[in-house]
């Protein structure tokens, strides 16, 4: 027995010398190269980034928070809380807890833990410093540092500067960060049992966190107050008192007050790559153009359209999972199962725990069961293909199955339905005819399930690029009325088609483009050349840089665009064809005051307006009797213009549409492209979540197009010819013409007059505005 006291004597007298030894010369090799004191004495104020829209709702809160304080507004307690749990022996050793460390050695030698040499200085040095994965070659680094913190600051410099910089979870760092954040308080308003908290938080502030575990969060507090009662900090009372308090704790930062994650992060990007990760720290505030209430609509339209205008008409894809009913533990499995899946778009998880003849019964993450009636379950024919879903169920036993993991969703009236995560993704986004504000934009069916932004990735716009087309021919002395051959057409081996796969011969640029004929665009792309095409598209703001030369099936929108481009190229159209920028963030403040504030555009025209003017107007016909006909039947309003577009196979949809106040584009498509169904369209998808979204961003607004310029005149035609049309002929329109293009008149020639919006079938009409 004496010799194994004597070895363990002078074991430890070889540790200790050998700790001594490194630390010695580790201090002498790096004490050099280690920071003076006055570089990090005054903790500097950290506020994270902020993004709020146009009305300023907070998008998005993104960084750490820090609010430094002084020694004398730390409270006693506090104190005594931090010495307790991290550092009993802080008064007495010089920065470095030797003893300490052989202890940790001793433990690490025999594979026990029995507690680290680590004290606050030693935290501190590596909180300034030092990062390292290895954790005794770290602490090799933080001792000299530390014993060098000791010979510069007072003991009391050491406790503010940890307090001030330690970090405690949610994006507090510092103490007085974390009592605003977890509970609204100051440091001095805290309890003893929230000081403890905060004070468990230390060693594992993401696992121990009294806001996403309370219970093991109030474990680790009962052993702080245990602590700080074995060396005398508190009182039996204050004791008994502290660990009866309940762990409630709540995030007190501001909350999410819009969603718009895809917006904060084309911020945050653009914030990055100009500042780097200062952004997260400086208190940067950023204000963008995106309206709260507009990006409300935006959401909540794409979301549910992708739910109920594709995914639900193509069947029901199954459960996520199916797991076992067998065995006690079923409940506390199951539970866990549906703690690790989040909530998406308007679904939430549950597990089915019951099959009745026409309902269910599902169990959610908080342990309540729910009923699904058959009003929520008949829609779900077993998918087989895009183009089949099949058979219809007659019975709950048909659609699930005891332990199946699946989706359900509340019905406008309440009732819960079975539902499913969309694969089908999208995008929409409103951009100001004025000043190029991005109001709303939307990337995905939700930020969780896909970070991928939809509003500025790449797709072909289809018949949506036509307009853009037809403008290039009004400029190059074609008419709205001018002819061109719908007939078979052919380039080598490409010979286009028309969607209903027949011709119809000669036809109006106004009712081809009406009635988005392809063979007629693809004939008159030829006509043009593409240098004349590109030309104008670029002008909008397309990047024809990157379009294929000398590719007839340009004229069908096989080039990749953006929809924010689209959005963006209608707005021009829309306010008779002056240059935009879209812009998102219109300014940049910092505690400092404002930095960077987005410049009033300039008015730049870069097309005739009276190009625009016509495009307006061709645009509304597509909306009164062509693709778009739906915008027209469900809004009841005659300032609504825009364009369907529908790719090969089809693979992605399109509505861009626009009065003089916004314009929005919509898409949708799978992320890989794929064949969304034979009989899907632009109309019967992307149109549906135009109107819905339109529908609430244009509610109390008059109606409002862009004004007609000088130069312009109206002559009544043959509806189908495009000729002048003979007195008292049947079926004719007022087509509108650039003076210098314009048919000569026949005598006896009516004059365009109102139109008669009760009356649409009268000889004559004037076709808009």
């Amino acid at each position: 027995m004496l010799k194994l006291i004597k070895f363990l004597f002078w074991f430890g007298v070889f540790c200790l010398s050998g700790i001594l030894m490194v630390a010695s010369a580790a201090y002498l090799y790096l004490s050099p190269q280690l920071p003076s004191a006055e570089t990090y004495r005054q903790v500097q104020l950290e506020t994270p980034l902020r993004i709020l829209t146009a009305d300023y709702k907070l998008i998005e809160e993104i960084g750490v928070r820090r609010d430094p304080i002084s020694y004398e507004e730390i409270p006693p307690m506090m104190i005594n809380a931090v010495i307790a749990s991290e550092d009993a022996r802080f008064y007495s050793h010089p920065g470095v807890d030797f003893r300490g460390l052989v202890r940790g050695f001793y433990g690490f030698v025999r594979g026990v833990n029995l507690g680290g040499g680590s004290t606050i200085t030693m935290q501190l040095a590596n909180n300034i410093s030092f990062d390292s994965d290895s954790v005794y070659a770290r602490k090799l680094k933080e001792i000299p540092f530390a014993l060098r913190l000791q010979q510069e600051l007072t003991k009391e410099e050491i406790l503010t500067l940890y307090l001030n910089l330690v970090f405690f979870g949610q994006g507090a760092e510092g103490i007085s960060s974390a009592a605003a954040v977890y509970y609204g308080k100051t440091v001095d308003q805290m309890t003893i049992g929230e000081m403890a908290t905060m004070v468990a938080l230390l060693p594992c502030p993401s696992v121990c966190n009294p806001i996403t575990d309370p219970e093991r969060s109030r474990v680790r507090r009962d052993v702080v107050i245990n602590k700080m009662l074995a060396q005398g900090m508190i009182t039996r009372e204050q004791h008994a008192q502290s660990l009866a308090e309940p762990v409630i704790a709540r995030r007190h930062m501001r909350t999410i007050e819009v969603n718009a994650p895809y917006v904060a992060e084309m911020v945050r990007q653009e914030l990055y790559a100009e500042y780097g990760e200062d952004i997260y720290r400086l208190g940067i505030e950023v204000t963008t153009s995106i309206h709260s209430e507009l990006q409300n609509a935006a959401t909540a339209a794409l979301t549910n359209g992708l739910e109920n205008y594709y995914d639900r008409r193509h069947g029901y894809r199954g459960p996520e999972a199916r797991l076992s009913t067998a065995g006690d533990d079923q409940q506390a499995r199951w539970m866990s199962e549906l703690a690790v899946r989040p909530d998406y778009g308007n679904h939430i998880p549950g597990i089915v725990t019951y099959v009745l003849d026409r309902s269910i019964g599902v169990m959610l993450r908080d342990g309540s069961t729910v009923t699904v009636n058959w009003s929520g379950l008949e829609w779900a024919r077993p998918f087989i293909s895009r183009d089949n879903a099949w058979p219809i169920p007659t019975q709950a036993s048909d659609v699930a199955r005891v332990g199946d993991v699946v989706r359900l969703r509340k019905s406008a009236a309440g009732d819960w339905q079975l539902g499913q995560v969309p694969e089908l993704q999208g995008a929409i986004v409103s951009v100001s005819p004025d000043n190029g504000d991005i109001l709303a934009l939307v990337g995905g069916y939700d930020f969780r399930y896909s970070q991928v932004n939809r509003a500025i990735a790449s797709r072909p716009p289809g018949s949506g690029f036509k307009p853009f087309l037809y403008g290039a021919a009004l400029e190059n002395g074609y008419t709205p009325a001018s002819l061109i051959n719908d007939a078979p057409f052919s380039r080598g081996d490409y010979r286009p088609q028309n969607y209903e796969r027949n011709f119809v011969g000669p036809i109006t640029l106004r009712n081809a483009i009406k009635d988005s004929r392809n063979v007629p665009a693809v004939r008159l792309f030829d006509q043009l050349g593409w240098e004349k095409v590109f030309d104008f598209a670029g002008r909008f703001g397309f990047r024809t840089e990157n379009f294929p030369r000398n590719d007839l099936t340009i004229a069908l929108g096989s080039q990749d665009v953006q929809p924010l481009e689209m959005a963006t190229a209608y707005a021009m159209i829309a306010n008779g064809g002056y240059r935009l920028q879209p812009t998102l963030i219109k300014k940049i403040e910092t505690l400092q005051g404002v930095v960077f504030e987005a410049p009033t555009p300039e008015t730049e025209f870069v097309v005739d307006p009276r190009v625009a003017y016509i495009l307006n107007t061709m645009l509304r016909s597509v909306v009164e009797a062509g693709s778009g006909r739906r915008v027209a039947r469900e809004i009841d309003r005659r300032d609504l213009m825009g364009k369907t577009g529908t790719t090969n196979g089809p693979a992605e949809l399109w509505f861009t549409g626009f009065n003089r106040d916004i314009a929005t584009s919509v898409f949708v498509g799978f992320d890989t492209p794929e064949a969304l169904g034979e009989s899907e369209q632009g109309a019967t998808v992307a149109v549906p979540i135009w109107i819905d979204y339109m529908k609430q961003a244009l509610e109390g607004r008059p109606e409002n197009t862009m004004h007609r310029p000088d130069g312009l005149v109206d002559r009544l035609i043959d509806r189908d010819t495009g000729e002048i049309a003979r007195p008292g002929q049947a079926d004719t329109i007022f087509e509108v013409f650039m003076a210098e293009s314009a048919p000569a008149e026949m005598r006896n020639q009516q004059q365009p007059r109102t139109p008669d919006r009760d009356n649409q079938n009268t000889l004559s009409t004037e076709i808009i505005f």
